[in-house]
Formats: C-alpha cells, structure tokens, sequence
C-alpha cells in the first residue's frame, strides 16, 4: 500500500507546487525578478512563495521514501544530497530572516544540482530505472549551467535579475524530482493504479489551479 501512496503523494505535491508557482508569479510585480526567492519568502510571509517551497520540500520526501521502497539506486550521496535539498526548503519556508533564507534556498539548489548529476550514472546502470536516465541527463546539465549563471549574477552581476535565475533553476530542479516520480509510478503501480493516479493528479491540478489564482493578487502586492 506505501509503495502506491508514494508516487500519488510525490506527483501531487510536485504538481500543486508548480502550478502555484507559475500562477504565483503570472502578474506579479517585475520586481521580483531582481529579489532572491530567501528574501522574497520572508516578503511574501504566509503567502505563495513559502507554499510552494514547503511543497516541494515535503513531496520530495515522499518522492525519496517511495524510491527507497522500491530499492531505487539512491543509496549514498544522492539520497543524502535529496535529503539536504528538501529539509532545505522546508527550513526557507519557515524562517523569518531573509539572509537566512536566502542561504538554505542556496543549499537547496547545490543539493539537487549535485544528487542529479549522480543519479544520472545510477539510473543508466539500472534497467528498472535507464528511462529516466537520459532526461534526468539534461536536467543535469541545466543544473549545472544554472549554477554557474546564479554565481555570476550573485557576485560580478550585482544581483541584476537574481530572482529570475533562481525561480528558473528551482524550476528545472523540480523538474528532475518529477522525472524520478514518474518513472517510480511506472515501477511501483500496475497499469490500473496508474490510470487511477493520473485522474486524481488531475482532480488536484484543477484544484491548484483554481487555488493559485487567487494567491497571485497577495504576491502582487509586494
């Protein structure tokens, strides 16, 4: 039964947190663009950002916990790094100081950028898992790049659209848990459940939607 409930829990929390996300940001001030996602959480308290954050913190547990299930090839570094990355978030959507914040948001995005960097040798060495290997490869990649672009806005760039680089690279990083999620529903659900799965992922998405419209009029405030 945990086998099954951790793929819905993974997807669905991902899912809202996304849309949240993206509805969070349709419309807001372009001031935003140049605040750190730290800074903005602590800004914005109670609000959008520090939902999405918590989210994707809590659905990246549940994420972990049903690949350990299945004895997915996460033992060491990634699981630790995966581990980092979520209590991470969970931690920037809970403190009340911005350099704080933005220090644990910085955490989150190294944690991640380095855990898909090593799973993507461990999925391509594991049947079970090799489908997930080459887009988890790209995401890598994009880490990467969006790492090095976040270091030269945050020093030489003078922090010019910081907020930008930071909300892209979150994006691609929760792009790459959501890789690993559906690849452990393909592993750990018959085709039924499946089914099952995705009709109530879309009953959530309609949900969130409808939710994340009505955050962007806090997020615009600021």
């Amino acid at each position: 039964m945990l086998k099954r409930l951790y793929p819905l829990a993974a997807g669905v929390g991902m899912l809202v947190a996304s849309i949240t996300m993206a509805a969070g940001l349709i419309g807001t001030s372009p001031g935003i663009l140049d605040v750190t996602i730290g800074r903005y959480a602590v800004l914005d308290h109670g609000g959008a950002t520090e939902f999405v954050l918590a989210v994707l913190g809590l659905a990246s547990l549940g994420l972990l916990a049903g690949m350990r299930a299945v004895r997915a090839p996460l033992a060491g570094w990634p699981e630790r790094l995966v581990v980092a990355w979520a209590v991470s978030l969970m931690g920037a959507a809970a403190v009340p100081h911005a350099g704080l914040a933005d220090l644990l948001v910085a955490v989150a995005l190294i944690s991640l950028a380095g855990a898909a960097a090593l799973m993507v040798r461990r999925f391509g060495d594991d049947e079970r898992w090799k489908p997930a290997a080459r887009p988890m490869e790209w995401l890598a990649l994009g880490s990467g790049g969006g790492l090095a672009v976040l270091t030269y806005v945050a020093l030489p760039g003078h922090q010019v659209m910081i907020g930008l680089v930071e909300w892209a690279l979150l994006g691609v990083e929760a792009t790459a848990l959501a890789a690993s999620a559906v690849q452990l529903m393909r592993i750990a659900l018959p085709a039924r459940a499946r089914m099952a799965t995705i009709i109530a992922m879309a009953g959530t998405m309609e949900n969130a939607t409808t939710s994340a419209r009505n955050t962007t009029p806090v997020l615009s405030r600021h």
